[in-house]
């Protein structure tokens, strides 16, 4: 996969220069990007985006359940040893192994959105469709086929939020194969960026409960790089988005499907909602944070 990425990016490059001489603009380089995996494909013929990439969709399904079931299980070993293999409780112990998956996730959806995240904005989010955001889509939607599986068989372990959002997620990557709102996946994903920080916090605050010493610096040091990094694409660029996509959608009002505009909005208008409030818990554990070490100090200096 980083491979074919580093492929595209090169592609990008030889391709900003015509046969001129004369400079062409990047962002109009990426319409040149073709799917590398496309050749594979059960259906090559076929009209739909939804035929046409299922090989992708299903071999990515396949990849995620294969770090679950096997890559996450040795990792979470190879890292943290007995304080993995120890855990008694199914719930921390599946934690452990879907946020190694999500790990995964975040960094493979980051390195191939990269080529195409300088898409015009001014699309037409009807009609638009690109066979490397197509690409980004069906991997996409085969991690979050994984996601909805796990929140189901797990259900009692998940609970309803986290099945809403599996949900919600694979509805809005998937319907971009329809095509609708092609051109807007990749600046969507791009807030995976953020989840690798959030990972690692898990992860530390995991380890603190089971009385494990984690070294003060890796947590301020990725606490200040969480909250920048989640605040910068999460909320700031989530919101923008957001607006930019419903200027492009009021342009084409009269050739985009209603229902799924009414959705598509909807959902994520409440993820960037729900990034908000948890920032907002992010905020409020650092004050807690603080205002304990200040206790700390006042106890010490009168002792």
């Amino acid at each position: 996969m980083s491979s074919n990425v580093t492929i595209a990016v090169e592609k990008i490059a030889e391709s900003t220069t015509n046969n001129n001489g004369f400079e062409v603009d990047p962002a109009i380089a990426v319409y040149q990007l073709t799917d590398p995996l496309l050749k594979f494909s059960w259906y090559p013929e076929s009209e739909s985006l939804y035929l046409k990439h299922l090989h992708e969709i299903a071999f990515s399904f396949a990849f995620y359940l294969f770090i679950h079931i096997f890559i996450a299980p040795y990792l979470n070993h190879l890292i943290f040893g007995k304080n993995y293999t120890s855990i008694q409780n199914r719930k921390s112990k599946m934690d452990f192994d879907v946020h190694i998956v999500s790990m995964f996730q975040a960094f493979i959806s980051v390195a191939i959105v990269l080529p195409v995240i300088r898409l015009p904005v001014d699309l037409n989010v009807a009609t638009f469709q690109n066979e490397w955001c197509s690409m980004v889509s069906s991997v996409s939607v085969g991690y979050f086929i994984w996601d909805f599986i796990v929140c189901v068989s797990n259900y009692n372990i998940y609970g309803l939020e986290f099945l809403a959002h599996a949900i919600g997620s694979l509805y809005c990557i998937g319907i971009s194969l329809y095509p609708f709102v092609q051109n807007w996946v990749p600046k969507f994903l791009i807030v995976e960026a953020s989840t690798p920080f959030v990972n690692v916090n898990w992860f530390i605050s995991q380890l603190l409960r089971y009385k494990v010493k984690v070294p003060v610096w890796l947590n301020v040091i990725n606490g200040v790089l969480l909250m920048t990094v989640f605040f910068s694409i999460r909320i700031v660029w989530g919101f923008t988005a957001i607006g930019y996509l419903s200027k492009q959608i009021w342009i084409t009002r009269y050739q985009v499907p209603i229902v799924h505009t009414f959705l598509i909005l909807l959902l994520n208008t409440l993820f960037n909602c729900l990034n908000l409030f948890w920032f907002s818990k992010m905020i409020r554990i650092v004050k807690k944070m603080a205002m304990g070490s200040k206790k700390e100090t006042k106890s010490s200096k009168r002792d």
